[in-house]
């Protein structure tokens, strides 16, 4: 059963709380989840998680919060935070346990073309002192502390990216941060500018599985032939439920190449779902090129009644 928490904070119209132009102008901060309810490593309501939340945005420096006045009516900007996990570990090469906690924030804000949303996470993690239970919740409280920084951060860096002009974001690509260079990536991707090709082909390199299914999306976005090669060789020695994901990403990019390899895995694969999805990839992209090539053929890709078929 999901908690709402929301948080109403109005600030006071100082000089203090004013001078900052750039703050994010946040209406309504939650916590929902049962990870959060009856959690005796943590031992803390949502209510009090939402608060520690709602100090942790404000002593940022970057984030405002304020009451929305109007009854009913959707928040322009909006925060909801989630603990996707807590738990204890052991680490290989290092003594000890440690506790670990894992949180989601998914971002909603209102834009030109309606209401969109984005997320971002955070994980602390904080060496467990002794076994005693105080100890431990102590521990797990303070690695709660450290993704709450890191969650409020990447908030920030989120939608100051999605404020940039694409000329300052491309500039970003170079930025000495990680994490300005990643949100930059994302919202350049999202865009579809193909200067964020190369720093998506290079990300494809890494080693976070994550990352690396992300800078496949922003591919996607982009549609564009040239990175139809790096894919296919991506795709070399993966995982059928990986590959399955290359196999539908090519087909949604299209071209010669992409439908060729599809032909191909399709044809040939050892795996019946690979052969299926790689079948099924191939059909919907030969649809997309014969409706756009064919200006008889209907949304459907059929000709209409008294057409001539080949």
């Amino acid at each position: 059963m999901r908690s709402l928490v929301p948080v109403l904070l109005l600030l006071c119209l100082s000089n203090a709380g004013c001078r900052r132009q750039s703050k994010h102008v946040v209406q309504r901060v939650e916590t929902i989840g049962a990870t959060v309810e009856d959690n005796g490593l943590l031992g803390m309501t949502p209510a009090q998680v939402n608060e520690w939340l709602c100090r942790k945005l404000t002593e940022s420096g970057y984030f405002q919060l304020v009451e929305k006045k109007s009854s009913g009516a959707a928040a322009d900007l909006s925060l909801q935070l989630e603990l996707a996990f807590t738990r204890e570990s052991h680490k290989d090469g290092r003594e000890g346990n440690f506790a670990e906690v894992g949180v989601m924030m998914g971002i909603r804000r209102k834009e030109s073309e309606g209401f969109a949303s984005y997320e971002v996470a955070g994980v602390g993690e904080v060496k467990v002192s002794s076994d005693e239970p105080q100890k431990r919740r102590e521990a797990t409280r303070q690695a709660l502390g450290k993704a709450l920084d890191q969650v409020s951060s990447a908030a920030h860096l989120q939608l100051a990216a999605l404020d940039k002009s694409d000329s300052a974001l491309v500039k970003d690509l170079g930025d000495q941060d990680a994490r300005v260079r990643e949100f930059a990536i994302r919202t350049l991707s999202a865009r579809r500018n193909p200067a964020v090709e190369q720093a998506l082909l290079e990300k494809l390199k890494g080693s976070d599985p994550e990352g690396v299914r992300r800078a496949i999306g922003g591919l996607v976005e982009l549609k564009r032939p040239s990175s139809v090669p790096p894919l296919i060789e991506l795709a070399r020695g993966k995982d059928s439920g990986f590959l399955r994901e290359i196999v539908f990403a090519l087909g949604t990019i299209g071209g010669e190449e992409a439908e060729a390899y599809l032909y191909t895995v399709a044809q040939g694969h050892d795996q019946p779902a690979v052969r299926a999805a790689a079948q099924q990839a191939l059909d919907e992209l030969r649809g997309r090129t014969r409706r756009a090539t064919d200006p008889r053929s209907d949304s459907s890709g059929l000709r209409p009644p008294g057409g001539n078929p080949q």
